[in-house]
């Protein structure tokens, strides 16, 4: 077993590069990506007796990662943007946070005696995670102390949902069409060539792989998320019942906004790498009965939370006389994120769609926090 402490966190770096490896080589680990590879094999390293369950690095991962990740994503989530994205989509991605809210809540009650005493925790996990992404499944998650083996399975169930529910998109487009046409045009323009679609996808993958990060922006990415954790700690006793990650939240969407910040090259990047390390650490610290026992209630429960907020989008979104196009890629953008709303987008040949969409997915960083612990307390709520 590695224990010292220095060889554990250069094997952890190597875990990272290994899983990115995988990655680039073979599409079926592309599908699931490499945070979810970095799970698994912290999972297996632990129970197999190379990785320790606990130790001061498992501890220091757990007290930066998540904050520094949280901090740096959503540095890139520019409030001036959603200009550009459209009042329509705009009013779509709130309905479809609406909707999440609404899912987790109704699937957390009916799921709170399977599921345990937890499932509020659960809740407000998912609720985050279908108004922003895989950031915030970690960032609730974290900030609601669920207990590793909960959160390595919930997080494996979260990375399964996002194909199937393109995929169902697509095909209720087919089915739901001929109700939404009568009062709403569909958002098509001309087709775009398979290089563009290809050229779009892998600026969008580079952004979380890859940057040119000068000495500069390296230097001032590291510092502040520093600065924003030291700024929580001091705010913390004032306001005690605001955690810790909505602080760091607030922060960074406030500092996004400053011209001078939005300048620095490199934040996604490196809040990914970050991530990565986070997850070996949840995996090791996993129970791997834990895990497989809580998996196939954890499949059906995120598939309840995707059946509502579904129904919800839809049937809201026709009242509100928005286009089928729109509403498709907003519920794609908040429950897969901005890279799926553009691989949908693209897909469907939605061109005027992808960028917007793309906007609206970022943004969901920021906001998919508040509605995550938001939803887990009114939870934790009802007797």
């Amino acid at each position: 077993m590695i224990e010292n402490p220095l060889a554990l966190l250069a094997f952890m770096f190597l875990t990272i590069a290994f899983a990115r490896w995988l990655e680039l080589k073979f599409v079926i680990v592309q599908k699931i990506s490499s945070a979810v590879v970095c799970t698994l094999l912290g999972l297996l390293l632990a129970n197999i007796g190379i990785l320790p369950h606990g130790s001061e690095v498992h501890d220091g991962v757990y007290r930066f990662a998540v904050p520094y990740a949280i901090v740096l994503v959503i540095l890139s989530s520019k409030l001036g943007d959603l200009r550009k994205a459209g009042a329509r989509l705009v009013i779509a991605f709130v309905i479809a946070g609406a909707g999440t809210f609404v899912g987790a809540f109704v699937s957390s009650l009916l799921f709170r005696a399977t599921l345990g005493e937890e499932t509020w925790k659960l809740g407000g996990t998912f609720a985050g995670a279908f108004w922003g992404g895989g950031m915030n499944f970690a960032a609730v998650g974290q900030g609601l102390d669920m207990s590793p083996s909960l959160f390595s399975a919930a997080f494996v169930v979260d990375n399964l949902s996002t194909v199937p529910w393109m995929l169902a998109q697509v095909g209720l487009f087919t089915l739901l069409a001929p109700y939404y046409r009568r009062f709403a045009k569909a958002a098509l323009s001309e087709q775009p060539s398979s290089g563009e679609a290809s050229d779009a996808l892998n600026e969008e993958a580079k952004k979380w792989s890859q940057a040119q990060v000068r000495l500069w922006d390296l230097a001032i990415l590291s510092a502040l998320p520093l600065g924003a954790l030291w700024l929580a700690e001091l705010g913390n006793p004032y306001i005690p019942w605001f955690p810790e990650v909505l602080w760091l939240t607030t922060m960074a969407l406030i500092g996004a906004q400053l011209p001078f910040i939005q300048r620095l090259r490199g934040a996604a990047m490196l809040s990914y790498f970050a991530l990565h390390l986070f997850f070996i650490v949840i995996g090791a610290t996993s129970n791997v009965r834990e895990v497989l026992n809580a998996g196939p209630a954890l499949f059906l429960y995120m598939l309840a939370i995707i059946a509502i907020h579904g129904a919800f989008v839809y049937g809201l979104g026709w009242l509100a006389r928005l286009d089928l196009p729109t509403l498709t890629i907003a519920s794609q953008a908040a429950v897969g994120g901005p890279g799926s709303a553009l691989a949908l987008g693209m897909a469907m040949k939605w061109h005027d769609l992808v960028t917007p969409g793309i906007i609206v997915g970022i943004f969901g960083y920021a906001v998919g926090n508040y509605l995550g612990f938001a939803t887990a307390h009114l939870i934790q709520l009802v007797p």
